[in-house]
């Protein structure tokens, strides 16, 4: 993930026009440690005299560090899958570019509502620890929708089984199902689905946007059934910037572009805006991505941009590949109203960065 941020990142930047540019980089590893990962943009800053951060890490990591940058007036630009819910007050100097998975799947919920009432919600014992099957749940509910059964995964390879699963199929009186898992569990997932068709695939699936994560996807046996997602971005999206970013990545780098190279090259293009006119003209500021239209909102500090329906399917030897179909424009209103979230009562989470693991 790192080097293919990072490669999206330098290439954006000489693009962007700035080939000048000095980078002074670190790793926060999981990003679990809030004050390691303190300790390093206090050092970035003071012995480094940056003008800029660039950080990966969730809104429960990147929040700590609005405090260091207030006191130091830097500004922080924080890359994000967009997976957990804002707690903090946005501040002045702080900006986030997510790829919007809570509102993706909140959207995937209301379509899995659309066409089914009863509905079981499997999700990964990792995944589960982050907002996507909650943001699932709370589309569901716009329609009526009920949960009838819980599906949660171990993370251990040689322990992983679906048994429960297919007993909830069987049982529950189920009409459909949404499945929030990524990286390998996504795949291990999809293994055990395809051993079990056609039991296992008889209800449609509504997955979350990185369970269709095209990097996983070609490694993951294509199960049989029908698989609906609404994803950030894809390899198929046809665009004169996402041409420009492809044949960069693929001439300087010899790879393919993914959604990390994605939020590099985001983050090289709002990096030359803030170097030229400080980082809150980014609140007017707009931005031709290969994933659509990106605009920041002048209230949450955070990025918007289209997302887009699609369908997980078979592609060659067997295996899975992603499809997109058309487009979903977010307007500032629709973003502003899943920043807004707010989580109620007890609950539990991960403090590590979604994507590491």
């Amino acid at each position: 993930m790192g080097f293919d941020l990072n490669d999206g990142f330098r290439l954006g930047l000489k693009e962007a026009g700035l080939s000048d540019i000095e980078i002074f980089s670190d790793n926060t590893g999981f990003g679990d440690d809030l004050q390691t990962t303190h300790s390093k943009a206090e050092k970035l800053i003071m012995s480094d005299d940056v003008d800029l951060i660039v950080a990966y890490m969730t809104s429960l990591n990147a929040e700590p560090l609005y405090d260091l940058a207030k006191v130091s007036g830097k500004p922080f630009l924080f890359l994000d899958a967009g997976m957990e819910i804002f707690e903090a007050t946005p501040i002045q100097n702080c900006y986030h570019i997510t790829l919007q998975g809570l509102h993706a799947s909140y959207l995937t919920g209301i379509n899995a509502g659309e066409t089914s009432k009863k509905i079981i919600a499997a999700t990964s014992f990792y995944d589960g620890g982050y907002r996507g099957p909650w943001a699932l749940m709370e589309g569901m509910k716009k329609k009526d929708s009920t949960t009838v059964g819980n599906f949660v995964s171990v993370f251990q390879p040689k322990e992983f089984s679906i048994d429960s699963f297919l007993s909830l199929i069987q049982e529950s009186g189920a009409e459909a199902v949404t499945a929030c898992f990524s990286m390998y569990l996504s795949e291990l997932f999809m293994r055990e689905l395809k051993i079990h068709s056609p039991l296992s695939t008889s209800l449609p699936f509504y997955c979350t946007p990185f369970m269709a994560e095209e990097i996983w996807l070609e490694k993951s046996d294509f199960p049989g059934g029908t698989f609906h997602t609404i994803v950030p971005w894809a390899t198929d999206l046809d665009n004169p910037a996402q041409s420009v970013m492809k044949d960069s990545l693929e001439k300087n780098k010899n790879k393919q572009a993914n959604i990390f190279s994605l939020l590099g090259w985001e983050a090289a293009y709002a990096a030359a805006q803030i170097l030229s006119e400080g980082i809150t003209s980014l609140d007017t500021w707009s931005f031709e991505s290969p994933r659509g239209t990106l605009k920041f909102h002048p209230e949450s500090h955070c990025s918007y941009a289209p997302l887009y329906n699609g369908f997980i399917e078979e592609g060659e030897n067997g295996k899975s590949k992603l499809r997109t179909t058309d487009s979903i424009e977010i307007s500032a209103e629709e973003h502003h109203e899943i920043f807004s979230w707010q989580l109620n009562g007890e609950y539990t989470r991960w403090r590590n960065n979604y994507f590491c693991i």
